[in-house]
């Protein structure tokens, strides 16, 4: 039905071609100093959706009203200086020149203030990228060229799935940084995670995209915590023509993009998008010890096994429910299995795109657009575990009506799962799963007295009892512990082997619990408008937005029920910001707010107040200061998970029956738990401490900036902020029934036991399918508050057109925490990009970059570990041959090759070079 939806617009659009033009009543030419023509360059109708764009040898054809006079034109291209043109009649004959400038002086942004303005008097940080710039980098993809900007940090946990963050608390899922394209939200909503730039604009289609570091929760709602990453699309009726980039490389690396725009009537245009990427993944290989686990861990070589970062179906005795430990004192892993034998043949990662879209003026100043998204692909992401993505697809569909005052837009995302699972769940059960129910033979007869629940003389029930057994039994000959896991190593399945590929096979494709597949399909419907009000006394814009999703994963990973009603979440919010200049536009005064309502949480209002004081011949001398509080509601994964990962229950936590756990219960080991069994006995409230319901994380920021020009060269931007970040959310395990309610004193009682006993045996009997009680993690806030301060130093000089140099610094830092207490900050204290471009005769064009970082320790819920120091040296290289209006590029990323992981427990990143070609035809 879907694939019908699409062909019928795409038929509708391509019909339009038998429509009529009226005939122009503006023409002209763009030529540079020297009298050369200029394709590309936009001429728009102030205050207007009005606009084309130079055709190859520069010529453009307008049709502009005439009612009201004078009619002005805005010339520009990057790279020279915007010109005005005033009109009061028709003209057919406009020659217009452009002079060259390395720097802009008037280059627009739209995402600081929700309107626009000139980027070097916005109120807060931005940063903002052209076109040209993301085609000229030299990464895989395009996020990860973002890396070499000032105060933007990357994180990839595979090939395509990189995220982008600001001011620290970097993550996989980038939880902190709302990503919009066109303004539309591109999360996948059952995970409320950006994959990439899948469900974004594909690069042949940016205009541009700007950053806000720091809180924007004022305008852009509960999770604009770190800053708001906007990609702009190029609009069908200032860019018209056809596109196409192929590009092919290392790591059977192919990338093909097409992109076709036409203006059909001075009032119908539409465009269409298609990409597709292809090339091989990479796979995290690290064998270090995992520091996150539920029982005792040991390290590489060790008699005992162990648990490992990059291995998968490693049981330990704890969590198999070994009562009688077969070494006094330890615990016993199973083998398990590397990721690369896991994803196996299926190590491609690739991302496809399909995107028509339709346009229509209504008026010169009011544009109606419909436009559809299909994206898909398969690549590895990184949470609480390691999830293959595999035909991972979302459509969306978005409707907008704009003026030059106000839009109302509204759409709609769905997301499918297709073939995703998870690596721990599947290693997990291949490992317990008989191997009957894969069509394979039985294993042999126990034979020994090292049972697990079951008496003797049956088959064994699956591979990890057969190698506990197997290992007792060596145990009890004499072997030494190197020994006897050696002889119960031959009973594991061997990577390749046939029992192997029958058991991944079989656990791949069956649904969570009994196997790994989690076949999510939610949506995602947001609505949401602005009128902006030109008052005498000041600027004024109001807005909001309503947005709900529905949650449905067949009970895999949500508490709904297969085939039942999808789980329904909701959130509002109005916003208002008010601006007003004195002293003859000198000093600019903002002050914006937003209250959101949530369907769980109480209301929240986020402030921002800002200044900017702007003076110069040219105005390009800029200070700013603002402070914002913005706040991150938890992700609807926190809320609405219920996810048995065997050593503990994973729930939500929005309901009742979560208030007031005491989440140290185990903390203590056998004396925390009696103490607070004996409090319970006693009617005492102590066990029911002050650990409040899930609520929103905040964050109050500070900053002040300085941004300039320098005689028309040299470029310079500096900002300091500091941040006060508190209720943040985090997971926390307890002793509680598996319906989340408290236990009572016998309960705890028959969980533990009366005699004291090791912290693992403790667990053991929480975990034990008799026992009343289990532990249960849950998403709650911690009650610590935190501090971060940084600073971000631009320098940029524009020496000549054949070389420019440009370099950055940042240094974040995060103030001193309690022993034990995981901020996941995961930000390098110091970084630095240097880089040189240029062109040479309009032909011939490079950049360099060398971006390093400082190491640090990487925290989050999948495992702790070091980052260690990371240099890459990216380039690229350019010729342009007009005649057959095509671009040759070639150019790769870490060309040193300098293998490095940026997430603990991910993939090490290495060399990726490319060669294509670039057809632009206007």
């Amino acid at each position: 039905m879907k694939k019908q939806i699409l062909l019928g617009i795409m038929v509708l659009s391509f019909s339009f071609f038998a429509l009529p033009t009226l005939a122009q009543n503006v023409k002209g030419k763009v030529v540079a100093s020297d009298n050369s023509s200029l394709p590309g360059v936009s001429i728009i109708v102030q205050g207007s959706f009005v606009g084309t764009s130079t055709n190859g040898d520069g010529a453009f054809a307008l049709n502009v009203n005439f009612d009201k006079v004078p009619v002005v034109l805005e010339v520009s291209m990057l790279g020279f200086q915007t010109q005005k043109i005033s009109l009061n009649k028709p003209s057919t004959d406009l020659k217009i020149t452009l002079q060259e400038a390395t720097i802009n002086f008037d280059e627009v942004v739209v995402s600081a203030s929700r309107v626009e303005e000139r980027i070097l008097e916005a109120p807060v940080t931005v940063t903002k990228v052209s076109a040209n710039q993301i085609l000229a980098g030299g990464g895989p993809e395009m996020f990860s060229n973002l890396a070499r900007y000032q105060g933007i940090d990357v994180n990839s946990s595979s090939m395509l799935l990189t995220t982008i963050s600001t001011r620290g608390f970097n993550s996989p899922k980038s939880e902190r940084m709302i990503q919009l394209a066109d303004y539309v939200d591109t999360q996948v909503p059952s995970l409320n995670l950006n994959a990439g730039n899948m469900l974004g604009v594909a690069e042949l289609d940016v205009s541009s995209v700007e950053i806000i570091h720091g809180p924007a929760s004022a305008l852009y709602g509960a999770n604009a915590f770190n800053g708001v990453l906007l990609t702009n699309s190029k609009d069908p009726f200032y860019t018209e023509g056809l596109s196409l980039k192929l590009r092919g490389g290392n790591r059977a690396l192919f990338d093909g993009q097409i992109r076709y725009a036409k203006k059909l009537t001075d009032k119908l245009a539409f465009k269409i998008n298609a990409s597709y990427f292809s090339a091989d993944d990479w796979l995290a290989n690290d064998q270090s010890s995992k520091r996150i686990t539920s029982a005792k861990n040991y390290g590489p070589g060790s008699g005992f096994g162990y648990d490992a970062l990059n291995t998968y179906g490693e049981i330990s005795t704890v969590q198999a429910g070994v009562t009688t430990p077969i070494v006094p004192g330890e615990v016993l892993y199973t083998p398990g299995w590397t990721e690369s034998a896991l994803i196996a043949n299926d190590n491609r990662t690739l991302s496809y795109r399909i995107n028509p879209s339709i346009s229509y003026l209504i008026t010169d100043k009011l544009k109606a657009t419909l436009d559809y998204k299909r994206a898909g692909g398969t690549t590895t992401y990184q949470s609480t575990s390691r999830y293959r993505f595999k035909n991972l697809s979302v459509d969306q569909f978005r409707a907008e009506l704009k003026s030059d005052k106000w839009f109302l837009r509204a759409f709609r995302t769905e997301d499918n799962g297709g073939d995703t699972y998870d690596l721990s769940f599947l290693g997990a059960r291949m490992a317990t799963l008989n191997p009957t129910a894969a069509g394979l033979p039985a294993l042999p007869i126990n034979p020994t007295t090292i049972t697990l629940a079951n008496p003797q003389g049956r088959p064994y029930s699956n591979h990890t009892e057969m190698f506990f057994t197997t290992y007792g039994g060596a145990i009890q000959q004499g072997a030494t512990p190197a020994q006897a896991y050696a002889a119960a190593s031959a009973t594991w399945p061997k990577e390749g082997s046939t029992s192997f590929n029958a058991l991944r096979k079989y656990n791949a494709e069956l649904n969570q619990p009994a196997g790994s597949r989690l076949p999510v399909n939610s949506v995602m419907t947001d609505v949401s408008g602005q009128y902006q009000f030109g008052f005498k006394f000041a600027d004024v814009i109001v807005g909001g937005a309503y947005r709900a999703f529905g949650l449905a994963s067949q009970g895999a990973v949500f508490e709904d029920t297969p085939g039942g009603d999808r789980i329904k979440n909701y959130e509002y919010g109005v916003y208002s910001q008010v601006a007003k200049t004195f002293f003859n536009d000198a000093l600019k005064l903002q002050v914006a707010g937003r209250l959101d309502d949530f369907q769980n949480f109480d209301s929240k209002f986020s402030p921002r107040a800002s200044a900017v004081y702007t003076f110069g011949e040219k105005r390009q001398h800029n200070f700013r200061s603002s402070y914002g509080v913005a706040f991150r509601s938890p992700t609807q994964i926190d809320q609405y998970i219920r996810l048995d990962i065997g050593s503990a229950l994973l729930l939500g936590n929005v309901r009742n029956g979560f208030n007031g756990y005491n989440t140290s219960l185990l903390a203590g080991g056998q004396a925390a738990v009696g103490a607070n069994i004996a409090a319970v006995a006693g009617g005492s409230t102590a066990f029911n401490y002050a650990a409040p319901r899930l609520d929103l994380e905040q964050v109050a920021t500070f900053e002040v900036g300085y941004k300039t020009i320098i005689k028309d060269k040299l470029t310079f931007d500096i900002t300091y902020f500091r941040s006060n970040y508190d209720n943040f959310i985090g997971a926390q395990p307890f002793v509680g029934n598996t319906d989340g309610s408290r236990p009572t004193a016998g309960q705890l009682a028959v969980a533990v036991g009366a005699a004291p006993g090791s912290d693992n045996q403790t667990r053991n009997r929480l975990n034990d399918p008799s026992s009343p009680t289990r532990i249960i993690q849950v998403w709650f806030n911690n009650q610590q508050e935190v501090t971060t301060q940084g600073v971000s130093v631009g320098l940029g000089y524009a020496y000549k057109k054949e070389l420019n140099f440009n370099a950055n610094y940042s240094y974040n830092k995060i103030g001193d925490l309690p022993t034990g207490f995981l901020a996941f900050f995961n930000t390098p204290e110091n970084k630095f990009n240097v880089g040189i471009d240029g062109e040479f005769k309009k032909r011939l064009g490079y950049n360099v970059n060398y971006r390093w970082q400082q190491g640090f320790v990487y925290e989050f819920p999948f495992d702790i570990g070091p980052i260690d120091n990371i240099g890459t040296l990216d380039a690229s290289l350019s010729y342009k041959i007009p005649k057959a209006k095509s671009t040759i590029q070639i150019g790769g990323s870490n060309l040193t090759n300098a293998y490095n992981t940026q997430i603990w427990g991910g993939p090490q990143l290495g060399r990726m070079i490319f060669a294509g070609i670039l057809v632009d035809i206007k």
